[in-house]
């Protein structure tokens, strides 16, 4: 094929009259602002063609020369083509990016063109005037080698038109492929301006009598749960100057918490949930960010919120005023309904700033979606989680919670999902897994909807789901981002995601761009970060103005979208049918069991620790069980002890937060630039770590056994008849494999907080002899519901407790 090159000005710079030097800039010009080719790599090939200087990035060609620039974001074509004169000697090799195709791309006179070499030839007629393209078809098609052709001469272009123009000033999409982004984007919503508690007003006023709420044989219905919250509120509301304020909740799962948080809301504040279960430091970093008006909580709340001002719910309830008219509604559309705490990387968690119209919005966008009424019945297993609480008591539905503890346990939950008749649930994809397992969930015959997000849904698991009798949703959300995508059902083999992406669907009411680190749009099938606004997004950081601005972009790609864009962290490329594929991140950040964690955050609280010098983490992923943090620490003076650490970092931070991996090292390896390489940070995860505890063998054929298992559910080469379930890098879902393992090879069923207070080999095996059974054996009946709920009671602070206590950890380790 051949093409018209752009001719450069007469007045221009005489160093751009030449194809040259415009011709080598180009290439280099077109992904400069790539965030995977920072600093940019240029490859130059030894053998040059007339004198003409080849470049362009990330393709590698072999005997090529790996020669790194680094472009400053105002840096004008001509200093770049100065720069990119005379190549620098160097001793590079070729160098590859992870997702970039490796083509080899050349230079070359068109009266004497040389063989594509495994990619494309771009020859230049004698008289600089056309451009002609000689590609091999094995390595790249004609589309796409016309394609690359005409990214070049937009930006040669760009250069001739205006040379003193910064590079990364030029626009990097053609004509069709602009038109193709925009096709993808969803039609702007028009959603109402309400809130949350009066959309609940309205419901309670049409179906009083309907149950919203159901715990533990309890039941509240519309109109006493609207009753019970007007109550509260009016107590609240002295407190209250500004739509807004923050009003701090604590209180395990149950009625009582849930008629709080409509309260909150109702006398017109925001509420911030402190979990009780969290370590006393990290509340008193919440609480102090929080600044609340007042402290509400339950009997279950968190320690740090008992005092002589704090609000006892049960209290109030037990008392009610003889008012009984609503108190004032201050609160609107735009005001803050909740503040959301995640992982900081400067060492202290953030606060996110959820306004009312960030939720309201989404139940519209899911009523329009999913035909919800009353018949319908959502398990409600997060005080935060609007698809679990707000959306059923907006719609008329019913919201069935979860006792606290038994959302670690996938047996408790599927029975409860079977036996109350749920039809709606959310689990991320690692907990989905263990409950395909479990025969209630099976046969829970009116689950109508599983929606699922925070970590990928390995093919695997979509192939289970494709038969399952119920829609699968998986969701693209943030904290600061709610909803962003969208897609039900399963994918077909044909249309998964490459390279390890995992495809995420379609925008619904967001606006979705793919960016460089310029902020330009990326053409189709180019890697870029997600940046997202709309009706779902957060408004920014609780007292955090310098990280709101530098997350919260002014939106300067859309005239007529949302105000803003939020800057994800989230790379992703757009494929040929329009959806999103998601391929990792452009920083340190890592999931666990859906919980977003800034290792940053978790090594400045290890290197608070007297006996660290300094401490890395990472994390690493696993198909079936999510993420794991691994922190690799070094010694202050002597060798600290990992039992100590654990409990260190437990006593700080929460539980998805603490390694599952503690390991000592010499040093951390270091970039030439300084920074840790943690790539370079391996360790042999089979290998049994070094322990407090000596390693003991098993003596009988029952702790033979169960050692192997302990050993397969932890992917561990052995282990010893009294190593502890934890210090081996166990959490709480490896605890629910660990039980069904035992399960199947006992013949019965065995209590998870049972499992987990016997916590080793030898416990576990002395748990089956006080059964009474043998492996093949059927086990005692089950114990009453009662008992086990209490055992769940205890479930969550045990679970944390035997985290933070279990004895020292791996030698060498791993780690959304």
């Amino acid at each position: 094929m051949t093409l018209t090159l752009p001719r450069v000005r007469p007045a221009g710079p005489a160093r751009l009259r030449t194809l040259t030097l415009p011709l080598s800039a180009g290439p280099a010009g077109l992904l400069a602002g790539r965030p995977d080719t920072a600093p940019l790599l240029v490859n130059f090939l030894a053998a040059l063609q007339e004198g003409y200087q080849i470049a362009w990035p990330v393709l590698g060609i072999a005997g090529g020369t790996a020669v790194r620039y680094t472009i400053a974001p105002r840096t004008a074509h001509t200093t770049f083509a100065d720069l990119i004169r005379t190549p620098p000697h160097t001793g590079g090799s070729r160098t590859d990016f992870p997702h970039q195709p490796c083509l080899a791309v050349l230079l070359a006179d068109a009266a004497n063109p040389p063989t594509a070499p495994d990619g494309v030839v771009w020859a230049v007629a004698a008289d600089g005037g056309t451009l002609r393209v000689h590609h091999d078809h094995r390595a790249v098609d004609t589309p796409t080698a016309r394609r690359m052709a005409e990214h070049l001469l937009l930006l040669l272009g760009a250069a001739a038109r205006r040379p003193e123009a910064p590079v990364v000033s030029c626009e990097l999409l053609l004509p069709a492929e602009r038109e193709a982004l925009e096709a993808y984007q969803p039609p702007a919503p028009r959603w109402p301006d309400t809130t949350v508690h009066r959309m609940f007003r309205e419901q309670a006023a049409h179906t009083p009598g309907h149950t919203a709420l159901v715990h533990g044989g309890r039941s509240l219905t519309y109109a006493t749960l609207d009753r019970f919250s007007d109550t509260l509120a009016r107590r609240l509301r002295p407190a209250v100057c500004v739509p807004g304020d923050l009003v701090v909740l604590s209180g395990e799962r149950g009625l009582e918490l849930f008629a709080a948080i409509l309260g909150v809301f109702k006398a017109g504040a925001g509420f911030v949930y402190l979990d009780p279960a969290l370590p006393a430091p990290r509340a008193a970093t919440m609480l102090r960010q929080t600044g609340p008006v007042a402290v509400l909580r339950t009997a279950s709340g968190h320690p740090g919120t008992a005092g002589p001002h704090a609000l006892s719910v049960e209290a109030l309830l037990a008392h009610p005023d003889e008012d009984t008219e609503p108190p004032d509604d201050i609160a609107h559309a735009g005001s803050t309904a909740y503040v959301i705490f995640t992982s900081g990387s400067t060492g202290e968690p953030k606060g996110v700033l959820r306004p009312h119209r960030m939720h309201t919005s989404r139940i519209f966008l899911e009523q329009r979606l999913y035909d919800m009424g009353p018949d319908d019945r959502h398990l409600l297993k997060s005080p935060v989680s609007f698809r679990e609480f707000i959306w059923p008591l907006a719609s008329g539905g019913t919201a069935v919670v979860v006792d606290p503890g038994a959302e670690r346990d996938d047996r408790a939950l599927a029975r409860l999902i079977d036996q109350e008749g749920v039809t709606t649930v959310s689990f991320v994809p690692s907990m989905l897994r263990l409950l395909l397992e479990q025969p209630e969930f099976r046969r829970a015959s009116r689950l109508r909807h599983v929606f699922v997000g925070g970590e990928a849904l390995g093919a695997d698991l979509e192939a289970r789901l494709r038969d399952c009798g119920f829609a699968v949703h998986n969701t693209y959300t943030l904290t600061e981002a709610d909803y962003v995508s969208h897609r039900q059902g399963p994918v077909t083999t044909q249309a998964q995601g490459s390279d390890g992406g995992t495809v995420i669907g379609r925008p619904l009411d967001m606006r979705v761009h793919l960016c460089d680190r310029h902020g330009r749009r990326v053409p189709p099938g180019v890697i870029g970060e997600i940046h997202t606004g709309g009706p779902g997004l957060a408004d920014g950081y609780l007292g955090r103005p310098d990280l709101t601005a530098d997350r919260f972009v002014p939106n300067t790609l859309d005239a007529d979208g949302p105000p803003r864009l939020f800057r994800t962290g989230d790379l992703a490329r757009h494929r040929p049918d329009g959806q999103l594929e998601y391929l990792g991140r452009d920083d340190a950040q890592v999931k666990v069991r859906g919980q977003r964690v800034e290792p940053a955050e978790v090594e400045i609280v290890l290197r608070t620790h007297p006996a660290v010098a300094n401490a890395a983490v990472t994390g690493i992923a696993d198909p079936d069980q999510g993420a794991t943090l691994v922190a690799y620490v070094v010694a202050r003076d002597g060798e600290p002890g990992m039992r100590e650490l654990r409990e260190f970092i437990a006593g700080r931070l929460p539980d998805f937060m603490v390694p599952g991996y503690l390991t000592l090292v010499p040093a951390l390896p270091l970039l030439d630039s300084g920074k840790v390489d943690r790539a370079a940070l391996r360790v042999d995860h089979r290998r049994r770590p070094d322990l407090a505890v000596p390693y003991a063998p098993a003596g009988t054929a029952r702790e033979r056994r169960i050692t192997e298992l302990f050993a397969r559910v932890l992917g561990l080469d052995t282990v010893g008849l009294d190593d502890d379930f934890f210090a081996l890098g166990g959490d709480s879902l490896r605890l629910m494999l660990l039980r069904g393992a035992v399960e199947a090879d006992a013949g019965g069923e065995v209590d998870l907080a049972d499992v987990l207070r016997a916590a080793t080999p030898r416990g576990v095996a002395a748990l089956l002899a006080d059964d009474g059974t043998e492996p093949g054996q059927s086990a005692p009946p089950q114990k009453a519901a009662t008992e086990r709920r209490s055992a769940l009671l205890r479930q969550r602070a045990a679970l944390r407790d035997r985290r933070a206590g279990a004895g020292a950890e791996p030698g060498a380790e791993e780690a959304r």
